[in-house]
């Protein structure tokens, strides 16, 4: 009688990776295949407005997702729900905020929440944020907020120290390479206004 194989939940063994585009995945997607680890791409950014750019990142995502042969998990568009967020936890309006202060926190916080929630219910143990590695976010609150939320619910969440001058040059020659989309702004109206 043939000896039954015993099947590791395939799950446990993928990385999430929650993509605020598909240019800020590409250091991590290069990261990771060379330490061969697998890879879900993971798009949940209800920050992004309006829905015309949330569609172009996810279509250009989706892109990316081919070129390497890798899984995409999307949520749905809700910016109404991530602008309640903001309203609700913020004590003044968020348009009243400069870049990179409290209103981006409290974005970051919204997104990695919703990130955490997807891996539970879905099985992932593993998980990272492209916003992790960037040039104009506090990566330092990010990291910290990832790890103490992923903490306190048992996920193990992988802080990279990717340097983020080495990741963008790597992320402008891929994206010419690929002829993907480059954003002009992080997402959200308010980002938008300031540029």
């Amino acid at each position: 009688m043939a000896k039954k194989l015993s099947i590791k939940n395939s799950k446990q063994e993928l990385i999430l990776l929650h993509s605020c585009c598909a240019i800020c995945a590409l250091p991590f997607i290069d990261f990771f295949l060379k330490q061969k680890q697998s890879l879900v791409l993971y798009f949940d950014n209800p920050n992004i407005y309006p829905k015309k750019e949330y569609l172009k990142r996810l279509s250009n995502l989706k892109k990316v997702a081919k070129l390497y042969n890798l899984s995409l998990k999307k949520t749905s568009y809700d910016h109404k729900n991530w602008l309640n967020y903001l309203r609700k936890n913020l004590p003044l309006k968020p348009e009243n905020y400069k870049e990179n202060t409290i209103r981006c926190q409290k974005c970051f916080e919204f997104r990695i929440l919703k990130t955490i929630n997807f891996c539970l219910k879905n099985n992932y143990s593993k998980w990272t944020t492209t916003l992790s590695v960037s040039r104009f976010k506090d990566v330092n609150y990010i990291n910290n907020f990832s790890l103490n939320q992923s903490l306190a619910n048992n996920l193990k969440y992988i802080k990279l120290n990717l340097d983020p001058f080495l990741s963008y040059q790597q992320t402008k020659e891929l994206s010419e390479k690929y002829n993907l989309y480059r954003q002009k702004y992080c997402g959200c109206e308010f980002s938008l206004k300031n540029n």
